[in-house]
């Protein structure tokens, strides 16, 4: 048995990576948790498990805010089978957090502290043991894990349900199960910087910086490359001297009126006038203090190369839209990025929610999950204040004080 220390002794989401590239048939997750910062970052590896033949099931709680609607949206496309679990007692909560995968020979299974967000596999402290079973000669000591299946996936049992639907989700939302991740990230900043404010300006600890991946900018990432992992050692890498990356970087863009027939194209500045906080030590520091990169940086673009036109990906509402495109206007000498593409499944373009005005006065927040891969949300625009009081740094584009605003949270 292996015991990892979370981030000092490897990342369980790097270690679930590799080994859902391993020739498993299934994989089970329990998790008290979900967030799109752990499930998008674990898509590509999903996608190609079920491709060559693996089937994914996952029993996810819905307790203390901790699952949001776009992380179970996500999960529904994923899993073959997903389902929800809560208690109505406030004193119980749903708490496992279990990844098992199996095959005719062999199992593989996490258990610990780890949730299925960004943090709990990549950037919290956290601890899990990990083990090797032979089967079917040790299938015996699996036997808790498959009784407490048996248990969630019983339709008499009622504090589990299954998710055969998006309505299914859309009816935890409206009721008040979950929320939204914009929301939940607002309320979260709240708390943290009321609770900044009831401690004593010196500082007792220390930071500790971890590394997500693909959350750097490509500049980081050419100067520094995480150690590889190597199977089977112990599930140990030393870090060294990486540069850290913001976890779940997040940018938030007024929108105002929108430009574009479709309603759907949102403007993004050179360089802005910062107005609160600051960008030292980061890649949106400028020479003039008093200004920062504006949010074409955020999408990795080099702000003066105008001739670059960059395609992204947009996760919004559980479905991934492609392309996005990012590029110069000449005509206003103006960076902007046209929200349209089409998913998967043949259903309408982005840039519908343009044309039925839903972009129109909302704060644009973007998730950075690689280069090429963002979450989109959506916040109402009497939040402005809010969020900016929350921000690390907010500013205006340009120089103007009318301008429109935008910023890091």
């Amino acid at each position: 048995m292996t015991i990892i220390n979370q981030p000092f002794q490897g990342q369980l989401g790097d270690i679930l990576k590799t080994e859902l590239a391993s020739d498993y048939q299934t994989f089970t997750i329990f998790s008290a948790f979900a967030k799109n910062s752990g499930v998008l970052r674990l898509k590509d590896s999903l996608e190609t498990f079920k491709k060559q033949g693996g089937r994914i099931r996952a029993f996810i709680g819905i307790d203390l805010d901790g699952t949001s609607y776009e992380a179970l949206l996500n999960l529904y496309a994923l899993c073959d089978e997903l389902y929800v679990i809560h208690s109505e007692d406030f004193s119980t909560t749903y708490h496992s957090k279990i990844y098992l995968l199996e095959n005719s020979d062999k199992a593989w299974c996490a258990v610990g502290s780890n949730n299925l967000t960004g943090g709990g596999l990549w950037t919290n402290f956290e601890s899990c043991s990990i083990q090797t079973f032979h089967l079917p000669e040790e299938k015996t000591k699996l036997d808790n894990l498959y009784e407490i299946t048996r248990k969630y996936i019983d339709p008499d049992y009622p504090c589990s349900a299954k998710i055969s639907s998006i309505v299914d989700i859309v009816i935890l939302l409206n009721s008040n199960y979950i929320s939204k991740e914009v929301t939940q990230k607002v309320n979260n900043l709240a708390k943290k910087v009321s609770q900044r404010k009831r401690q004593k300006n010196n500082a007792l600890f220390g930071t500790e910086r971890v590394s997500i991946p693909t959350l750097m900018s490509v500049d980081q990432q050419t100067a520094a490359q995480p150690a590889p992992f190597t199977p089977p050692a112990d599930y140990i890498f030393t870090t060294g001297k990486e540069t850290p990356s913001f976890t779940n970087e997040q940018f938030w863009f007024e929108m105002r009126e929108s430009t574009g027939g479709s309603r759907n194209i949102l403007d993004l500045s050179k360089y802005g006038q910062i107005e609160e906080g600051s960008v030292k030590g980061t890649s949106y520091e400028c020479a003039d203090s008093s200004r920062m990169y504006g949010g074409i940086k955020f999408f990795d673009i080099d702000p003066e190369d105008t001739s670059i036109e960059k395609n992204i990906t947009i996760n919004y509402l559980g479905k991934d839209y492609y392309p996005s495109t990012i590029k110069f206007a000449p005509n206003n000498g103006s960076w902007r990025i046209q929200l349209k593409g089409a998913p998967d499944d043949g259903t309408a373009e982005l840039s519908r929610y343009g044309n039925h005005g839903d972009f129109v006065h909302k704060i644009l927040v973007f998730e950075k999950i690689s280069t090429d891969y963002y979450v989109l949300s959506l916040l109402d625009e009497d939040q402005l204040e809010k969020i900016k009081s929350l921000s690390r740094v907010w500013a205006h584009n340009g120089t103007l004080s009318t301008s429109k605003a935008y910023g890091m949270l």
